[in-house]
């Protein structure tokens, strides 16, 4: 079924936004991007690039929230007569237009896996980098109570080590005064002297 809508020619390229009551005086209707596909065996993402290159005059047919491409059936003649006398085969067309839409849509299949697949690492990523400066923090935490316990280690052996000496020194000092009053004898001891 071919669906022709009149409306208002535009040159070489696309016009959006051109309403489904606009007329022509000179052309010949506007047919959808499938039909137009199917006159030139090509996809209908193909003809959509026609209209983007300008090989064909396209216009946006918005009716509410859905959009739809018209095509002009002047243009399509046109491009079909040119196409035939640079010897493409439809049959052929059509294979290798199929063949290039499903690799654009390999492809974008595969472009959005890998940004899927980007997101997912780039949240890991930030989840990582905060673990990473959580231990970073609780690493200098731990780092500053070693090196403070490691200071009063060192103080309290300090303490202990001048203790002992003063010990020694005590001991030592009290043995002198033994040895001072054995010497000494019996007599002088006992009344001091």
């Amino acid at each position: 079924m071919i669906v022709v809508v009149e409306g208002e020619s535009t040159h070489g390229g696309q016009d959006r936004g051109t309403g489904p009551g606009d007329t022509s005086a000179t052309g010949s209707g506007w047919i959808t991007t499938d039909v137009a596909a199917k006159a030139l065996g090509v996809s209908p993402r193909t003809i959509r690039r026609f209209i983007d290159r300008g090989d064909l005059e396209g216009k946006l047919e918005e009716e509410g929230i859905t959009k739809a491409w018209m095509v002009s059936i002047d243009s399509l003649h046109a491009l079909r007569d040119r196409r035939k006398a640079e010897g493409h085969d439809r049959r052929e067309s059509a294979t290798v237009s199929a063949v290039v839409d499903k690799a654009e849509d390999t492809l974008a299949d595969v472009l959005r896996d890998l940004a899927g697949r980007l997101e997912a690492r780039i949240a890991e990523a930030t989840e990582l980098r905060t673990r990473l400066e959580i231990t970073e923090r609780a690493e200098s935490s731990l780092r500053q109570e070693r090196e403070r316990l490691l200071a009063d280690i060192e103080r309290e052996r300090s303490e202990r080590e001048n203790d002992r000496q003063r010990a020694e020194e005590e001991l030592a000092r009290l043995r002198a005064e033994l040895e001072a009053e054995r010497s000494k004898g019996f007599w002088q001891r006992l009344f001091g002297g």
